[in-house]
């Protein structure tokens, strides 16, 4: 293990003050617009373990024409990168995801894109938790299987009955 001497802190320490003084000094004309891309992309980013909806853009795959007490399917596909830090050398790989739900449900009514896209967001952030730390070490194609089984029991979860559909590979 390096340890960080003396110099080294007070380094950090004058870096970090420095960097908030100038941005408490900014004024609001200082700071140029964001594009829809930027802002985009750091919607996205939800820390480490956690995935964004930002990442699951639903789609409508069939109307919901309103005659019955459920209707519609609505579906989105994305790719999400997997790391295993519990060890010297973190190890990464991504699954291909595939979620489809109801656009209307007889018990939770209508689930919008965006609402379909947070109750994903967080059901998969919970599933890769939980599925990480079941055995010490990971396979991509073991955990990706691992994965679609908890994300469709969390899904579940957040909304019983929900009858969504997972596919991960």
């Amino acid at each position: 293990m390096v340890r960080a001497g003396k110099r080294w802190f007070a380094w950090m320490v004058a870096a970090c003050c420095a960097a908030v003084s100038a941005i408490a000094q900014a004024a609001p004309g200082d700071v140029e617009e964001e594009t829809e891309e930027v802002a985009d992309a750091e919607s996205a980013f939800v820390g480490a373990g956690g995935f964004s909806a930002a990442l699951f853009r639903f789609v409508t795959i069939v109307q919901d024409d309103g005659t019955d007490k459920a209707g519609g399917w609505q579906a989105a596909a994305t790719t999400l990168n997997f790391v295993d830090g519990r060890h010297l050398f973190p190890q990464g790989w991504a699954c291909q995801v595939f979620v489809g739900m109801p656009i209307r449900h007889s018990t939770h009514g209508v689930i919008s894109p965006q609402e379909a896209a947070r109750v994903t967001s967080v059901a998969a952030t919970n599933a890769s938790t939980i599925v990480m730390h079941r055995r010490p070490q990971w396979l991509r194609a073991l955990f990706c299987l691992e994965f679609e089984k908890e994300l469709l029991a969390q899904l579940n979860m957040q909304k019983s009955g929900l009858g969504a559909s997972v596919s991960a590979r």
